[in-house]
């Protein structure tokens, strides 16, 4: 980024308290969204560094090299609010870049939401709860090939295959003894082995 050809250095003051920390304000130099406001920088005896700053365009930043730690509610009641985050505009986002999770943990988590709430996995979803798990809405729709949820609604893969032909579900469910077609005395699972959906992707 190309730096100001009328750089005030004189409005510049820096407040150095030894090696390990500094307070930098009003630094004419350009950075990602404009100077500095302020610019505050510690770094430990293993060069660990964390630095927290303003910037001109209302961006503040808190940058640490190892962990954070934010601790709150030791004095309040079990009915106060110890944290608050809060977005009047825009979003809250949460990322964790590498291998690492993402942690909720409480007494009870409620998420609610005005609108919308979208869960979306690369691999799997799992709900696992001691009790009871409730799915209560005006309309409430699985989709899928396998499992026996599909299974019990919208009928096993053989089923589905079979819905538009004079076969009956009845018949796929629960065919006759000793029937030549089918080896099975019932079938009604057979549209949850993947050898079957393989078979007839191929």
């Amino acid at each position: 980024m190309a730096e100001r050809s009328n750089q005030n250095w004189e409005q510049r003051i820096v407040d150095s308290r030894g090696p390990k920390f500094r307070l930098d304000v009003n630094n004419p130099q350009m950075g990602s969204d404009g100077t500095n406001v302020y610019l505050m920088y510690a770094v430990t005896d293993n060069k660990v560094k964390q630095f927290s700053s303003l910037s001109e365009s209302g961006t503040y930043r808190l940058h640490n090299e190892k962990s954070i730690e934010i601790v709150a509610g030791s004095k309040n009641s079990g009915t106060d609010t110890s944290i608050s985050i809060s977005s009047l505009e825009g979003d809250i986002t949460i990322s964790v870049a590498g291998n690492g999770q993402v942690k909720i943990k409480g007494g009870s988590i409620i998420v609610q939401a005005d609108e919308d709430i979208d869960l979306k996995a690369g691999r799997n979803i799992t709900l696992n709860a001691a009790q009871r798990i409730l799915l209560k809405a005006t309309k409430v729709d699985a989709k899928g090939l396998l499992g026996n949820l599909i299974s019990k609604t919208s009928g096993t893969f053989l089923q589905r295959i079979f819905k538009p032909t004079y076969v009956g579900a009845d018949y796929l469910s629960n065919p006759p003894s000793g029937d030549k077609f089918l080896s099975k005395p019932a079938v009604g699972g057979i549209g949850d082995d993947p050898n079957v959906v393989k078979n007839m992707n191929n």
